[in-house]
């Protein structure tokens, strides 16, 4: 079976080396390099780089059009889609013998969206996982194909649990290549009436609001490790909570507490346990490496 991968993020890793073991990929198409870091240098996105290290040939379109001229320019029987970040037109979607594909990662007709990972963290979700569906002009309103169920870790954050979906979703779609390329999976309906959705991420959003209850705070900082990083200001400057976990007491909310084995800080219902920080300008390390650095009150989060 002849076939494409669009992803770009490290999250599309996984499938593509489904698809070049189980397959004839004939190129992965990607975003374009992005300029990142201090020097702004072009950096290439985590799926031409594994491309790229398995001699596969890779395509950069940087528009709508663009990408339907890549797809056109190529003999598919199908192609599959894993975190790609833009938009395929409709007329794209038709291209390949089999049409296309996307392994979304949530339970659709939950978290459709760019965020799905993140939305059920933050909404407290128990289980989530990752819907084979095919694609169509709506926004992951696609017929589901296949699914894989999950529970979300207590202590989870959002990089490890895209982690253990990328994994997953490239094992369903492994288990059921056969299936789809005979037609042999039948197309459920998306219920409209139960979907919710996850728009993308915006940076605003990362900022702890230490008046909430503690597990709405916790799961915030779950939410958004390690992008954007969940964060506060403290001492006039950024200062980003990676890891944290509810312990008994009670503190002002936003009020800081130090001493030689942790730092608390107090919320609407209870205390946090600082585990893993970022003050602005360095690097994330442990809450205590950082409390050896403290001199004088603490103050607050705010």
């Amino acid at each position: 079976m002849k076939t494409a991968l669009l992803g770009t993020s490290q999250e599309a890793v996984p499938t593509i080396d489904i698809l070049a073991g189980l397959t004839d990929l004939r190129a992965v198409i990607t975003r374009p390099d992005r300029r990142r870091g201090r020097g702004r240098a072009p950096a290439p996105p985590e799926a031409k780089v594994r491309a790229v290290d398995q001699g596969i040939p890779v395509r950069q379109p940087a528009t709508p059009a663009a990408l339907d001229d890549a797809v056109a320019g190529m003999v598919l029987d199908l192609a599959v889609v894993v975190s790609y970040g833009m938009i395929v037109p409709a007329v794209t979607l038709a291209r390949p013998r089999l049409g296309m594909v996307n392994l979304h990662f949530s339970l659709l007709p939950r978290w459709r969206g760019a965020a799905p990972v993140e939305r059920a963290i933050l909404a407290g979700d128990e289980v989530t996982g990752v819907s084979l569906m095919r694609m169509d002009a709506g926004l992951d309103a696609g017929p589901v194909l296949a699914g894989w169920r999950t529970s979300i870790g207590e202590d989870e954050d959002a990089g490890a649990l895209s982690e253990r979906l990328a994994l997953g979703g490239a094992e369903l779609l492994a288990t059921h290549l056969g299936a789809l390329e005979r037609g042999e999976l039948e197309p459920v309906a998306q219920e409209e009436s139960m979907v919710t959705w996850a728009p993308r991420l915006v940076v605003a959003e990362a900022r702890l609001d230490f008046g909430q209850p503690v597990e709405q705070v916790v799961r915030a900082i779950r939410a958004f490790c390690p992008r954007p990083g969940a964060h506060t200001m403290w001492r006039g400057k950024r200062f980003k909570i990676l890891r944290a976990r509810p312990v008994p007491g009670r503190l002002e909310p936003g009020c800081l507490e130090i001493d030689e084995i942790g730092a608390r800080v107090g919320t609407a219902t209870g205390c946090l346990a600082l585990r893993t920080v970022q003050p602005e300008g360095r690097k994330a390390m442990d809450a205590l490496a950082w409390i050896r650095g403290v001199k004088g009150d603490p103050g607050r989060f705010g």
